[in-house]
């Protein structure tokens, strides 16, 4: 009898091990299953942008049509998706088809403060591949893209290099201060034309304008202090005149975004710019006076979250 009650006891013991290993098992493979990273929508959106050159269509020159998609992908992945289609659209000339474009994106979070990214963008003209890179280290920020753009229509140059950064932006309380260049295509081989590159360079400061519950504007202003377009006075055709951005080109960029529902919002901007052209080795006759001396682009969308 005593005999059976060790046994019984023993297997009593037993079977509350095995119940207690098999809910440890239990809990640790929910939460191993639980931390399995997953593919997210995190947003869709659409868009629509207006833009408009004076002495061009009277509507817009270009009238882009965009949809969006942000995804994640665990904690450190994030990823996105842009096609749109352009028209340009006149009063009197009508509506005509001015290309498309499809971008790729692909984000790797390496720590809070710094992330390391990819692109694609592809459309009518050129195919670019980009490595992408941005940080944030307290007061200080920035980003920088550089590309490879392949060249698939005629153009003034074959092959180019693309370059657009921010390598530095400073932010004391709402205001920043940060320095933008844009190496625009940095030709590998010229043409006959002997292109070789432009670039422009720029001071940028903005602040937020409003924050409230729904609605939030923010003003930014843009100084385009230099400008440079270099050809090759050896080439066989070289362009003798042209026109190009003096340093006293102004860009006004106004933001806003208004919360419809904690997860649909309308979002937008209005970009202004007031240029001036000067005549590089042709006449001294200012270039421009009248055509494309202002630029604007006015771009309004929804954007949905998850």
């Amino acid at each position: 009898m005593k005999s059976k009650i060790i046994l019984k006891t023993q297997e009593e013991k037993f079977m509350r091990k095995t119940a207690l290993l098999l809910t440890a098992l239990g809990i640790i493979s929910g939460a191993a299953y639980a931390e399995q990273p997953e593919l997210k929508v995190k947003s869709v959106g659409q868009y629509i942008e207006i833009d408009n050159t004076s002495g061009a269509e009277d509507i817009g020159e270009k009238v882009h049509f965009g949809n969006k998609v942000s995804l994640s992908y665990g904690k450190d992945w994030s990823f996105g998706l842009m096609a749109r289609k352009a028209w340009k659209t006149d009063t009197d000339d009508g509506i005509h088809s001015s290309g498309h474009r499809l971008q790729l994106d692909a984000w790797k979070q390496v720590n809070d403060n710094l992330a390391f990214g990819l692109r694609y963008r592809g459309q009518n003209e050129f195919d670019r591949y980009y490595l992408r890179t941005k940080y944030n280290y307290g007061m200080f920020s920035g980003n920088i893209d550089v590309a490879y753009q392949s060249n698939n229509a005629a153009s003034d140059h074959e092959d180019a290099y693309y370059v657009e950064a921010i390598p530095v932006a400073v932010t004391v309380g709402p205001v920043t201060v940060g320095y933008y260049v844009e190496a625009d295509t940095w030709s590998v081989n010229t043409k006959e034309d002997g292109f070789e590159h432009k670039y422009r360079q720029q001071l940028r400061v903005g602040a937020p304008l409003y924050t409230g519950e729904k609605l939030s504007l923010g003003l930014e202003y843009r100084w385009q202090f230099d400008t440079d377009v270099e050809y090759d006075k050896d080439a066989p055709k070289y362009k003798r005149a042209y026109k190009e951005e003096n340093s006293n080109t102004h860009i006004l960029y106004l933001s806003g975004s208004y919360a419809l529902t904690e997860n649909l919002s309308i979002d937008g901007y209005y970009q202004y710019d007031m240029k001036e052209f000067d005549a590089k080795n042709g006449t001294d006759k200012e270039a421009g006076v009248d055509d494309n001396k202002y630029y604007g682009e006015f771009c309004i969308g929804w954007t949905y979250t998850f």
